[in-house]
């Protein structure tokens, strides 16, 4: 556990934000290379990026504070009043985030006369590669651990902000093993000729959402950290298996609406 990497009287270099730095470069490259590909303007992005980051981390830092209200507003103060603004000090959920970057990303491309779901097509593995890394800086500082494990690759994490002293599962690995998985296998997938343009637009979006919560919920399990509960389950749980349902839901109807249909009809009438 590394969570300072350098520090001198006047700079400090936390590890937390140097993976996160990484992962926003990763993940900003492989958007530009996936845009060429999808045959989508970058300017478009370019244009808006300033104000799609301040958005989403003011759903991320809004989400964070009502999930720990304990922890900024355990008495009245100004001093109180004024840490809700230290988004350094590592408080962000990324659920609260995403929520805010896919609602205005929405309106923006209702705005502009972009497509929705063809952007959040390349969106998605990009994003998910910027989760993938970071996820190493959170290993290294000691944030999002997992439970007590007996498994041969459990870890000690010799910190007072741990609450175990034993071996616990490092999630933040698994976190950055799935994440990369998923990335590269929605990338591959986008770019399968067996797969049509109007199929693909929005498909790979939905599908990595629901690949992702999924192994999202199965992290849950062997998470340690303190977050809400609701009827004894964890309230990330819960919200990667209501993003699993609404996910599906939307996949569902995509493929089964009667334009899809009739449009296979046709198809096999032409293959016949």
């Amino acid at each position: 556990m590394h969570p300072i990497l350098f520090q001198t009287n006047s700079i400090t270099i936390y590890t937390f934000w140097l993976f996160f730095g990484i992962a926003v470069i990763a993940g900003t490259y492989t958007l530009i290379k996936l845009s060429k590909i999808y045959n989508l303007k970058i300017q478009f992005l370019s244009d808006n990026v300033l104000l799609i980051i301040l958005i989403s981390l003011l759903g991320a830092r809004i989400v964070s504070i009502i999930e720990n209200y304990q922890n900024y507003f355990y008495e009245l103060s100004l001093q109180n009043i004024l840490s809700t603004l230290y988004i350094w000090d590592k408080g962000l959920n990324p659920w609260g985030a995403i929520l805010a970057f896919l609602i205005l990303f929405y309106f923006l491309c209702k705005k502009n006369g972009q497509s929705f779901s063809k952007w959040m097509d390349i969106l998605t593995p990009s994003i998910i590669i910027i989760i993938a890394i970071t996820s190493l800086g959170a290993f290294f500082d000691g944030i999002n651990y997992g439970k007590e494990t007996n498994l041969p690759w459990g870890v000690n994490f010799e910190s007072p902000t741990i609450k175990y002293t034993v071996p616990i599962h490092p999630t933040q690995i698994y976190a950055f093993i799935y994440n990369i998985a998923i990335s590269i296998f929605l990338i591959v997938l986008g770019q399968s000729r067996k797969i049509k343009e109007k199929t693909r637009q929005g498909f790979i979006t939905l599908l990595g959402i629901i690949i992702f919560a999924f192994f999202r919920f199965l992290e849950e399990f062997m998470r340690g950290d303190d977050t809400w509960l609701l009827l004894g389950i964890r309230l990330p749980q819960i919200f990667a298996g209501l993003t699993i349902l609404v996910a599906g839901i939307f996949l569902v109807k995509k493929y089964t609406s009667p334009e899809i249909l009739l449009n296979k009809e046709s198809n096999n009438q032409k293959n016949d």
